[in-house]
């Protein structure tokens, strides 16, 4: 075997005890490979010059061997200028070693070994000797073995450390994920993404910009490096050729040194590295872009761009649609708060209409029925009832004014004691009745002009409303209503719907007062011509007034109308108006008339029906003055009625004017007693006199509050009050 058979053996069997014990140190397997050079060749110094799997060039050193510090740039040329197996320098004069290597010794000779991976030069194995011709050039195949094996592990570890970064980078790419996804806000994730832009990819600067209208708008602008700002602003057209171009394409868009001059105010730093133009899309639609610049980028950091891209995509998509769906709700919940701003003011219109409804509702019901009501008292109560049941109340009273007092005339539930009186300014009721001005007491157990109620023992809390009754402005009277504090305080809109209530009650009670007053003046009218006819004849003076009387006492037993009581009372004032036609000759004469004088006697009904019946209000009245006269059994005058057919006006005034003409002096004759005239009357009930009329009658004078000698002094109050 050869020496360079031995040492051929030698170095497999080293290179086989290296890689079965392959450690990714790279400087623990440089020390072994000069450990194995050694078995080969004698050499004084060593330098091991290779790149990084970051494009960086490293020199590792042993014994001696340095690079001169005032190069800048160290090139593989410098020591390996061709494609020789190996680079042999059998003498070296000492001002080039001094320019090629570090004064560290007296180098005379070196070989340059050339590291070779898949046809690329990746590093040089340079072994220095301080004899001249200090190498053996018959040992150029083992060295240029040394060097292949020596370039394979160098990619080994340089592989390894490559998938190791990687691998730290995408772990490192998740968590700025997770940082970028967590901000959620458009503004805090671009914040986020030049960030991370910065600490992962090893950028340098980084600026986002993001489209509005035709114009790209800066958002973001991050540096680690003294650099100029871009523009806040620029249109569409005024973009630099080289990024207009890389925002047409949907990838990661690398830019080279060699473009920068058509970069102009994109040129971030006086001496700018390599860009990468990363495109933002919003379903397929450019929405912004990302520039990165570093000196370091390469083809493994263009990966590396790319997936990080690709996450920045998805956020970034996801921001858009996020803050495109929050504008969206933030613009459909202000429509939506309009549209209830708009809904709630309809339903307080709708409200409002239907109360409004209801409230004239009420007033037509309550107006109606008031028309039809001509009684003061039962309209007072009318009234009174509907303001409690409107006002969703049980107590209440209405006053009216008698001068310069406020006097009870109805009262409702416990309001107090019905003879309750207020001197006007006094109390409540008394300032609403001298102002003319509505009050609303919200509490009255806390009202101190109520301290006269605080002080007694009161079962609730009570809310009130006083209104004035008014007529042409003059106030006549003040209507007042309680309810329970629960149901809630009195509001303006009870205050106006109580006011057209207590309006509508004012001009009801005026006008039934007219009719009272109306009724009074037909009544002392219809006196005078009862007068009128009762004067003419001594005998018979008071005798209607005593009818009328008596036959409104009469209709009263049998629960007759007020309506047709009236008519009654005026007929029976009127029933001998007719006499006023008949002489005087006839009237008193004192012996038996003859047929033709009680003919002419018994006209006088007929007589009076044609006097009343032309005056339209007395035409009921006529009709009752010519049957008065009628007998049950058929047997009057002047029409012969019978039974049922005979008015029960007319048969009321028939039983009364009997009554009165049997107990009063006649010129034919002496009148009776009080007894005697109700025997005859008994006598012929059921003949002469209806039945129900006398047995009526009959009980009325078995009455201890009635008495026959009442002279109908006080006929009015009896009619009106009837």
């Amino acid at each position: 075997m050869t020496v360079f058979d031995e040492k051929q053996t030698l170095l497999f069997a080293d290179m086989g005890r290296i890689f079965e014990f392959f450690s990714y140190d790279l400087e623990s397997t440089l020390e072994r490979f000069v450990e194995s050079a050694s078995h080969i060749q004698h050499f004084d110094e060593y330098a091991f010059v290779v790149t990084t799997h970051k494009g960086e060039i490293k020199v590792f050193l042993s014994d001696g061997l340095s690079l001169p510090k005032n190069n800048d740039e160290v090139k593989f040329s410098d020591f390996y200028p061709g494609d020789e197996a190996m680079y042999l320098v059998d003498e070296v004069d000492e001002k080039c070693c001094n320019i090629i290597f570090a004064p560290s010794g007296k180098i005379r000779s070196y070989v340059t070994i050339p590291l070779i991976t898949q046809n690329e030069l990746t590093g040089l194995f340079i072994l220095g000797s301080k004899k001249k011709s200090g190498f053996d050039s018959e040992l150029q195949d083992i060295f240029f073995s040394l060097g292949s094996f020596f370039a394979v592990a160098v990619e080994n570890i340089r592989h390894f450390e490559r998938s190791q970064d990687r691998m730290k980078v995408i772990i490192s790419l998740q968590t700025s994920q997770q940082a970028i996804a967590s901000a959620m806000e458009l503004d805090k994730i671009l914040a986020k993404v030049s960030e991370e832009s910065l600490r992962t990819l090893g950028a340098e600067c980084a600026a986002i910009y993001l489209k509005s209208g035709f114009e790209w708008h800066r958002h973001i602008f991050r540096s680690r490096i003294p650099a100029i700002s871009p523009p806040d602003v620029v249109a569409h057209a005024d973009l630099p050729i080289p990024i207009s171009s890389a925002l047409e394409r949907t990838d990661v868009v690398f830019i080279s040194k060699s473009d920068f001059d058509d970069l102009g105010a994109f040129r971030f730093s006086a001496r700018p590295g390599s860009l990468v133009i990363v495109p933002l899309r919003l379903e397929n639609t450019l929405s912004g872009f990302v520039i990165l610049e570093s000196s370091t980028f390469d083809s493994e950091r263009l990966y590396l761009t790319q997936l990080f891209a690709g996450q920045v995509q998805v956020i970034f998509s996801n921001a858009l649609l996020v803050k495109g769906l929050r504008e969206k709700t933030a613009e459909l919940e202000e429509k939506n708060k309009l549209i209830r701003e708009y809904a709630e003011s309809l339903q307080k219109s709708h409200d409002m209409l239907e109360n409004r409804v209801k409230e004239l509702s009420t007033l037509h019901d309550v107006s109606s029925a008031l028309v039809s009501i001509t009684d003061i008292d039962e309209l007072l109560h009318f009234i009174l009832d509907r303001a409690c049941s409107v006002m969703r109340s049980d107590k209440g009273s209405l006053l009216l004014l008698d001068g310069d007092e406020l006097k009870a005339r109805c009262v409702r539930g416990n309001f107090g004691p019905s003879e309750i009186k207020f001197k006007l300014g006094d109390g409540i009721a008394g300032q609403v009745a001298k102002t003319g001005q509505s009050k609303i007491i919200e509490n009255v157990l806390t009202n101190p002009k109520f301290k006269h109620i605080q002080e007694k023992e009161c079962e609730r809390e009570e809310t009130m409303i006083a209104v004035p009754l008014l007529i042409d402005n003059r106030v006549i009277g003040v209507l007042n209503v309680d309810r329970e504090l629960k149901f809630g305080v009195f509001t303006p809109d009870d205050e106006r719907l109580l006011t057209s209530l207590a309006s509508a009650a004012a001009e009801a009670l005026a006008r039934a007062q007219h009719i009272l007053d109306l009724r009074n003046m037909n009544l002392e009218t219809l006196e005078a011509f009862a007068m009128a006819v009762d004067t003419k004849d001594a005998y018979t003076h008071g005798h209607s007034r005593r009818v009328s009387y008596l036959s409104v006492q009469i209709a009263n037993k049998l629960r007759l109308s007020s309506e047709e009581i009236e008519v009654i009372a005026r007929a029976a004032l009127l029933h001998d108006i007719g006499k006023i036609g008949i002489s005087n000759t006839i009237l008193f004469k004192q012996g038996r008339l003859t047929p033709e004088e009680y003919d002419i006697m018994k006209a006088h009904v007929i007589w009076g029906e044609n006097i009343l019946k032309p005056i339209k209000s007395l035409k009921e009245e006529a009709y009752l003055v010519r049957h008065h006269h009628e007998r049950w059994n058929g047997q009057g005058y002047p029409d012969k009625l019978k039974g049922e057919e005979i008015p029960i006006g007319a048969a009321i005034i028939s039983v009364s004017d009997a009554y009165d003409t049997m107990t009063s002096d006649r010129p034919y004759r002496r009148s009776i007693s009080r007894e005697a005239a109700l025997k005859e009357l008994q006598k012929y009930n059921g003949t002469q006199f209806n039945p129900l009329v006398v047995g009526a009658f009959m009980m009325l004078v078995q009455q201890k509050d009635f008495s026959l000698d009442s002279t109908g002094a006080n006929l009015r109050e009896e009619i009106i009050g009837s």
